[in-house]
């Protein structure tokens, strides 16, 4: 081990002695010589900097922009990163996902089609099947999208296909099943948002409404970042007839991003955010 430590440490010594002071060693010295000369050289340098690190810096943008919520920002330097032929696995992952968040259903088909033909570690291999199911469930193969999740649950669990698989199996209105699946993932991780979304939705469909309401008292001090949530706690208020709080998550819920994959629409808040607004107001 400590072998190894000398060897790395060594590397990045030699890497940093290759591509930074060495150079700016060079450009001192033509600035010395010659400003014009040294600026010129400088020019270069940055120049070069940029196209070695150009994957990493597109990369670093996409998620800017992601984060600032333009997807087709996001979804513009990925597509750089991909078109390089340069991309890794997990960033055509990205790729895939966002185009699939945007709608872009087929383009997310191409990608994931492609990935799937790629030589990669298992790790890598079940992420992307976790995200090609996403695309079969979003072009209305509910069954198949959940038998590939399933064959993929067998090697490979995390707190996000615990998330993916509880809510198709809650879609596919086996609601013994989900409840069953989703008691699992929140065995697995009880502070995962999705998780307890999808949780606190099945006991609302199985008409348990307080331990729905349990459930969702418990999410909303996670401080969730997505629509459903608030949008689910809301449906679970209205059967405790608590309006006026319902209608404020139901507002709430608008104040997040909805996209493609996400599993209600503006149309269908805003449509109760009216009811109980007519509600309270009788």
């Amino acid at each position: 081990m400590i072998k190894l430590l000398i060897l790395l440490v060594k590397q990045f010594s030699k890497e940093i002695l290759m591509k930074v002071i060495l150079p700016l060693i060079v450009i001192s010295i033509f600035f010395n010589y010659n400003v014009g000369l040294g600026a010129v050289t400088t020019a270069v340098y940055i120049g070069y900097i940029v196209y070695i690190n150009q994957i990493r810096i597109y990369t670093f943008i996409g998620h800017i922009r992601y984060a600032k919520r333009d997807m087709e920002g996001a979804i513009k330097w990925f597509r750089k990163v991909y078109y390089s032929g340069k991309a890794n696995i997990k960033t055509m992952i990205s790729y895939g996902y966002l185009l699939l968040k945007a709608g872009k259903i087929e383009e997310a088909e191409k990608i994931f089609n492609e990935l799937l033909e790629h030589k990669m570690d298992n790790d890598d291999k079940m992420l992307t099947q976790s995200n090609y199911a996403l695309v079969i469930w979003k072009k209305g193969q509910l069954d198949e999208a959940i038998a590939l999740l399933e064959s993929v649950f067998e090697d490979f669990k995390t707190s996000t296909l615990y998330g993916s698989l509880g809510y198709m199996l809650i879609a596919k209105g086996d609601l013994d099943k989900a409840l069953e699946f989703n008691l699992e993932a929140y065995e697995y991780n009880n502070t995962n948002t999705i998780i307890l979304d999808n949780l606190g939705q099945t006991y609302y469909l199985r008409e348990e409404y307080d331990k729905a309401h349990e459930t969702y008292e418990k999410l909303m001090e996670k401080q969730a970042t997505f629509t459903e949530a608030y949008y689910n706690y809301g449906l679970v208020l209205i059967k405790k007839e608590e309006y006026e709080k319902a209608l404020e998550n139901m507002q709430k819920s608008l104040t997040y991003p909805i996209s493609f994959v996400s599993t209600v629409t503006e149309q269908e808040v805003q449509t109760k955010i009216k009811e109980l607004e007519e509600k309270l107001q009788s």
